[in-house]
Order: C-alpha cells, then structure tokens, then sequence
C-alpha cells in the first residue's frame, strides 16, 4: 500500500492549513484496563498502515509530517511484550518525523484542520487540546477536508481490491463452513460457530458482528438463538477483513433443509431478480446509485405485482415508496476499510454537492445516491421483508392501498425476511461483482 503517495495527495488537494487525524483509541469495557477489542480508524490506517492506537499523524502545510506515538510504560512489557517504539512506526509508515502523543495540543494551531471525532472521548481530547469546547469543535470541523479524504478513499486501486478480493475468498469459505452444518434442530449459535471457524483459524477480525437469523425481517438481528426449524429460512450477513483491514460483506439466505418450498422459492427468485435489475444498472456509464435502488425496487414491485401483494401502475408504486413495505432499506453502501465505507462523514460519502437526502420512508435509508464513478466498491443487496409490526401499521390507515393488497399480504405475513448481497467494483466501461463467486 502506498500510504505515502495517500499523505501526499491529500497535501495537494486538502485546504491550506496543517491536516491532523487521529486514530482511534482504547475503549474500556468496565474499568481501564479492561477493553473491548480495539479497531483501528480506517482513515488514519488509510494514510499510516498503522494500527497503533492513541496516535495522530499531522501534515503540516508545507507537507512536514509528523507521527505522534503514545509512549509505553516499560513495566507495560510483562502484558503485551514487546511493542514497537516511535521511530520503528515512523519507519514502517514512511514518516521521518515522531513527537510525543501526550504533547500534540502543543503542536495545533489556529490554521489545524480536522474532521470531528465520532468517538466523544477523543471529541472531548481534541476539544481540549484546542482550548475550545466540544460543540465549537464540530462547527469549526472541515468539512473540506474531509470530502478531500472522500474522494481519495472512495477510488480504490489495485492493491486495495485485491484486499477486498482476498477478504471475500474467505468470506466464501466462511459461508459454505455455515453451510455444511445448516439443519432442522441446530440453533443459530450452532451456525454462527462453523461460519467464524475459518476466519479464526486465520486469525482474521469480522468487518460486523455477523447476522445469522431464522428472523430475518429484523433487519440487524443480533442474537443467536432460535432453534432451526426445517421450513426455516437462514440469513446470513457476514464478511472477514482482509490482512490490511478491508472488508467484505456477502449475504445469503439459505432453506434449512436444502430446499426452499414453493411460496418462499418464488420470494427468492423474487430477491434474486432485484438484484440482478441492480447489478445490470452498475453496468451503465455515469449511472447513480439511486438509479441502482430504483431498477431494484421496480423489478421487486413486477414480481410482487405478478404474486398478487402488489397491484397498479408499477413506476408510481415505486414513485410513491411502497414497495418499502417489502424493502425498507436501501440498496447498498460503499465498501472498504470499512464495511460501510466512511460514513462516520455523513451524507457527503453518499450524495453530491446540492443534494439531499429524500424523506420517503424507504428512500430516507438509502446510504448511497450519487453518480458511481470507476473505482468505486459498493454493496447491492435488496431484500424482501414481511415484518408484522409495519404491516398492521400500514393497513390500519390502508395506507398506499391502491398499489398494495393487504388481504394476499397477510397470508404471506409469516414468510420473515428474504436477502441477498454482493460487492461490486466500478470500471470504466460497466462494473464486476468482485471475489470468486459465491452461490445463491
């Protein structure tokens, strides 16, 4: 990875002023010295290759860097062993210059540019470092800034895909690990066990905490355990990080005994279609990702029309949301260092300058709208939910009744959740779905 070459085209297209950014920091768990696992910032890894916790790299105006390093207390040795000291960090990210972490406020001036902290401990350091408080610390953010680090992380090159292709290789494996234990009987920890084995036997870190749900219309089901019943349909979201930290994120749904039966394969191949409407939408020069979401949403609304939950003119159901009442979500979201890309930058990831974000519910979760442009990894996952609670609401007020039937819905009220995802790469002339392949 070229982190230097990173360092010195965000220098070029940053605003003037020294640049700080910050990796992340210990997050204790109960007490001090009892943590959560640390994960590194993904921007501060972007531009280092470090992942060395409570550390700053600052890029002055006239390009001096500098790589600030918390010391480590010798007596520390006896818990950690050895840890590389500063100069060997600095070396390793291609840094001449280390300063002392605890002595940075020492350094940031008037002319410091910054993006905020999503982490309030750090918010609160840097607040303090700065003499200011924390809500002048995220009014005075760069918001320049930080579209400058956009545009650089959202255009992946090679060897930044080849970590992603690497990472859903053993996503694949991960997933048929899963899949040769799935059966009637087993619980969802039972399932849960066998999808991490590969990735903890090449000590590999998880991009999430993986979904593996016989409750799939509960979008972000985080439990494990529900016994696996044999007309049950299996979600699995999941996705290891590469060596260097990038992430994939596969979803499949799988019928518990092998086979779906007739009602649930025609919502499968219903999913199955949604995605393919999407992925052929990648393909078209300078299309956006909201036409991406909308070529899904149309081919899911055709064959939930042809089933009978949907009825009228398919464009203005689409126009008007409801098929949101199936797919609540949006279609996708970049993909990188992490699993969704840079959205602790909010919607200037996933929007162009002078739009917004729609409020349609449904559209309103749409992560991603912008024009993709060659270099770009992101996800294409529709889904079809039949989630009760939103169902009774809807019906109550026969909310968009004149595109939904909500007499054929409640028969169809027990089928859960429905998902499938892939990562995709942007190219010039169309787009790839990358990794080896992956059934569904």
């Amino acid at each position: 990875m070229d982190h230097a070459g990173r360092r010195l085209r965000l220098r070029q297209t940053a605003p003037q002023g020294d640049i700080l950014i910050l990796s992340a920091s210990y997050v204790p768990r109960n007490y001090p010295a009892e943590i959560y696992p640390f994960h590194q910032d993904a921007t501060f890894r972007y531009f280092t290759g470090l992942k060395e916790p409570d550390a700053a790299l600052l890029i002055k105006d006239d390009g001096t860097e500098i790589l600030f390093v918390t010391e480590p207390d010798p007596d520390d040795v006896i818990w950690t062993g050895p840890v590389p000291g500063a100069d060997a960090l600095a070396a390793q990210a291609g840094i001449r210059n280390t300063a002392n972490y605890a002595d940075l406020g020492k350094y940031l001036t008037a002319h410091t540019l910054w993006i905020e902290p999503y982490d309030f401990r750090l918010k609160l350091r840097l607040a303090a470092w700065l003499s200011i408080t924390p809500d002048q610390l995220s009014a005075r953010a760069s918001r320049e800034l930080g579209r400058a680090i956009i545009e650089l992380r959202a255009h992946k090159d090679p060897d930044e895909i080849a970590e992603l292709n690497e990472a859903i290789t053993l996503t694949k494996r991960m997933i048929s690990s899963a899949q040769a234990v799935l059966e009637p009987g087993r619980l969802e920890s039972d399932i849960l066990a066998a999808l991490l084995a590969p990735a903890i036997a090449n000590e590999r870190d998880q991009a999430f905490n993986p979904i593996v749900t016989v409750h799939g219309e509960t979008l972000h089901n985080s439990g494990y355990s529900h016994r696996i019943e044999p007309d049950d349909m299996l979600v699995i979201d999941c996705g290891a990080e590469s060596p260097e930290g990038y992430c994939a994120d596969i979803t499949r749904t799988l019928p518990a005994s092998g086979i779906f039966s007739a009602k649930k394969q025609i919502l499968y191949d219903a999913v199955l279609a949604a995605q393919h409407a999407g992925i052929e939408q990648t393909k078209v020069p300078g299309t956006t990702q909201y036409e991406v979401h909308i070529a899904a949403c149309r081919a899911l609304t055709e064959a939930l029309k042809h089933l009978g939950l949907m009825r009228g003119n398919v464009d203005d159901a689409v126009s008007c949301g409801a098929h949101a009442l199936f797919m609540p979500h949006g279609i996708g979201h970049m993909l990188g260092l992490d699993a969704h890309d840079m959205e602790n930058y909010g919607d200037d990831v996933g929007y162009a300058p002078g739009t917004q974000r729609s409020k349609q519910f449904g559209l309103d979760a749409l992560r991603l709208a912008r024009k993709l442009e060659p270099g770009f990894v992101l996800t294409v996952e529709p889904g079809c939910y039949f989630i009760p609670e939103l169902i009774d609401r809807w019906a109550a007020t026969n909310h968009l009744s004149e595109f939904i039937n909500y007499d054929m819905v409640n028969k169809y009220r027990d089928m859960r959740g429905i998902r499938i995802e892939d990562d995709i790469l942007i190219l010039a002339s169309g787009s790839i779905v990358l990794g080896p392949g992956i059934d569904k």
